[in-house]
């Protein structure tokens, strides 16, 4: 059963008793990301992540802080998201209070020790770097560029730019922990083989210290770029990398099931529409899927795969033709019903990992204040019709909005072009 409890100070304690099972997961969830950054401050969330790593008060450097958590066999880890940044352990039962302290010092006494700072700042252009070169992944975020352009927080890579993160200083990341960390609204959420009282005890002890300020917001979005857009750098590849995407809604909607259903229908595995027209009945793609990114006042839905680029405008236009046909003749109830249970069946899945309860419990409270009972999520995946999933299928994919990113040898470009101009639904 899960208990909640808020410290006097203002910390919510999110605790998921599992004793069956011989690791806890803990994990501290704070309100801030890249959509917190102003241009000048892009990738400063990413790169203060790294630096908390880096050393702190009761471990003063990196080896130090992994070999506190790892000595026992255990996992430590971070990351940095446009609305949001965690931090994590999992660690067998007996080194659950070892793990809380080495957290705990993560998001309250980092050090930021300059010479560290460059190093580190190295360490993080090179990440940029490789994401870069990979154009599997570089795609998605031009993706992001395409859409909202790079003014705004969700147009630009989490990680910032090169240039940006060079131009970082070290005033600059201990003003934004101070406004971001040193006093956020943070949420610990736990999950094992635990007693919700120790948790308790341990945290309001290590925060007894710190009263917390309300959260601050992200900075809004404002309305995305035109569509029927085909964004493409041409670069000497085996294969084209492309991303077709569509504004959508946030995860506050009430359409947001009945477009996780679409998403898991058209992307979600190998009985997908996607796959089965592009790979198996085409041979167009070894890879390809959907994803539904989720943010607090808008959303992407995107399709993505990588072909052959002499293939591109034709692999451009199954995935249109796959769309334009679900969106004229809906979603058979079968096949509703089948990917209604693959969704249930994956969650209930996912609830035998100490690490995915906290995860989920704790990203869902900083979504929604709370965390969405199992049964909720359940019934409201089957008051979906239907009906419902065509409408928001017609709802999302509107032709004057969608945006194709490609990476490849730029070959069928025009034709590729071509097809977005001519798409209805």
């Amino acid at each position: 059963m899960l208990k909640h409890y808020t410290t006097p100070t203002g910390l919510t304690i999110l605790v998921q008793e599992m004793p069956h099972t011989y690791s806890v997961a803990l994990s501290y969830l704070l309100n801030v990301g890249a959509r917190h950054e102003l241009p000048a401050q892009s990738g400063i969330s990413h790169l203060l992540e790294h630096m908390c790593f880096k050393g702190t008060r009761r471990f003063p450097n990196a080896q130090l802080l992994a070999g506190a958590v790892e000595g026992g066999g255990g996992y430590l880890d971070a990351a940095t998201s446009y609305e949001q940044t965690t931090y994590w352990a999992k660690v067998a039962q007996p080194h659950l209070e070892q793990a809380f302290a080495v957290l705990t010092d993560l998001v309250r006494f980092p050090l930021f020790d300059p010479r560290e700072l460059e190093k580190e700042r190295q360490v993080v252009i090179e990440e940029l770097r490789g994401t870069q070169d990979s154009p599997d992944e570089w795609v998605h975020t031009l993706l992001q560029q395409s859409v909202w352009g790079p003014e705004q927080p969700l147009g630009r890579d989490v990680g910032g730019s090169i240039e940006s993160v060079a131009a970082l200083r070290h005033a600059d990341l201990v003003q934004f922990w101070q406004q971001h960390y040193a006093a956020a609204p943070l949420v610990l959420s736990v999950a094992g083989n635990v007693q919700t009282e120790q948790v308790v005890a341990l945290a309001t002890a290590a925060f007894a210290d710190l009263p917390l300020q309300p959260r601050i917001a992200p900075i809004p979005t404002t309305p995305t770029r035109p569509g029927r857009t085909l964004y493409a750098i041409k670069r000497s590849s085996e294969q084209a990398h492309f991303c077709l995407g569509f504004p959508a809604m946030s995860y506050h909607a009430d359409q947001r099931w009945a477009l996780e259903l679409l998403d898991t229908y058209m992307g979600g595995g190998m009985s997908s529409r996607l796959f089965v027209a592009l790979r198996e009945e085409h041979g167009l793609a070894y890879d390809v899927g959907t994803y539904y990114s989720k943010y607090a006042d808008t959303g992407l839905w995107v399709i993505y795969a990588s072909v052959d680029p002499r293939r591109l405008a034709e692999a451009t236009a199954a995935t249109l033709e796959v769309i334009q046909r679900i969106a004229q003749a809906g979603i058979p109830d079968a096949d509703l019903h089948r990917t209604r249970e693959q969704i249930k069946g994956g969650i209930l899945l996912s609830l035998e990992d100490t690490w995915s309860v906290a995860g989920r419990n704790g990203g869902s409270f900083m979504r929604y204040g709370s965390v969405i009972p199992l049964e909720q999520i359940m019934a409201e995946l089957d008051a979906v019709t239907p009906a419902d999933v065509q409408q928001v299928l017609q709802q999302v994919v509107q032709p004057a909005a969608m945006h194709l990113t490609v990476i490849g040898p730029g070959k069928q470009l025009k034709r590729t072009q071509q097809l977005l101009e001519e798409f209805t639904i």
